[in-house]
């Protein structure tokens, strides 16, 4: 027996015997039995209330259940979610401060579903550049993350034009002009993680100009 059930039943069952263990009136006086009774009435009302809902809720619950157990795993081969992602080949160096030379790295992602089409998908985003010429320790330049409430604002979609972009500038410049530029993202519909590579060619200004 439930609670809920068994509160009830105790309610229906002094109510039945027409009293019970002497209370306080709204007046601060001993409460007569008639307002006893009132009161329970009310309580168990409330109660049968609060049971319906309950038995609404698990029947709403169950009716969802038994929906995601016929569709089955597959129905996410029904839906448009990630299955790859691309970098733009305009993935590359950029100058953000008008110094010569590149200071940054700017990163075109296109997630694709399973037609190659690019999708604007949820996800959270990593990047990653190296230069891995460099020695060991040193060859990691920069890491920059975007979360997926961040990540609709890198979007961009037009006329032939369909990426999440982002500007990763590196805090010291790398010693080698070939950067290798890796991406993860992580899709919030499958949980699955993709991940993309690229080396760029980056201008890396003279020595005595930065």
């Amino acid at each position: 027996m439930t609670r809920t059930a068994g509160m009830t039943a105790l309610l229906s069952a002094l109510l039945a015997a027409g009293g019970c263990e002497p209370g306080v009136s709204a007046t601060n006086g001993p409460a007569s039995a008639d307002e006893q009774i009132a009161s329970l009435r009310t309580d168990l009302a409330t109660l049968r209330e609060t049971n319906r809902g309950l038995r609404r809720d698990l029947v709403a619950k169950r009716e969802r259940i038994d929906t995601l157990l016929r569709l089955g795993d597959k129905r996410l081969n029904k839906l448009f979610h990630v299955t790859r992602i691309t970098l733009g080949r305009y993935t590359g160096g950029v100058d953000t401060d008008d110094a010569p030379g590149h200071d940054a790295i700017k990163v075109f992602l296109r997630p694709h579903d399973a037609d190659g089409s690019t999708i604007k998908a949820a996800g959270d985003v990593a990047v990653e550049l190296y230069d891995l010429a460099a020695d060991e320790g040193d060859q990691r330049i920069g890491t920059y993350r975007w979360s997926v409430d961040e990540l609709s604002a890198q979007w961009s979609s037009g006329f032939m034009t369909y990426h999440f972009s982002f500007v990763c500038p590196w805090d010291e410049r790398p010693a080698h002009d070939e950067i290798t530029v890796r991406v993860e993202f992580v899709d919030y519909l499958t949980g699955k993680t993709h991940t993309a590579q690229k080396v760029c060619t980056v201008d890396l200004p003279a020595d005595g100009n930065k």
